[in-house]
């Protein structure tokens, strides 16, 4: 299965929603770049995201340096606080954690079994709005 890549965007909430899923090769990495930053245009600064990782595989060699710019990417467009919904395959978590440790602050992303989890997170995180 070839990498996959959806999202939407709450804006009354300012939130951003992204799936990934299936195995990232390095040729599925320029499309899903060209959606994260259609996907980014829409939130303003200090928007929080979900990301559902459920079917997510760990991807290959080519594809992780651009995991990580994708990351350096949401942080730069101002990224407030984030829950990431885990799956089955917790290696794939595995890498998204290992590849994202150095852009992301550990105090600022929790962990969901659904979107509903990770809504009710965001909606009622200490010092929200």
């Amino acid at each position: 299965m070839s990498g996959s890549f959806e999202y939407r965007v709450d804006k009354s909430k300012n939130r951003l929603y992204l799936k990934l899923g299936g195995f990232f090769r390095k040729g599925d990495v320029p499309e899903t770049m060209e959606k994260l930053a259609a996907a980014l245009a829409e939130v303003e600064p200090g928007f929080d995201v979900v990301t559902d990782l459920t079917d997510f595989v760990p991807g290959s060699p080519g594809s992780t340096a651009a995991l990580t710019k994708g990351g350096e990417l949401v942080s730069g467009r101002g990224r407030r606080r984030g829950v990431r919904i885990t799956g089955g395959l917790m290696t794939g978590l595995m890498q998204f954690q290992r590849l994202l440790s150095g852009v992301f602050k550990d105090e600022d992303t929790r962990y969901a079994k659904s979107v509903a989890e990770a809504d009710a997170i965001l909606d009622n995180w200490e010092g929200g709005e």
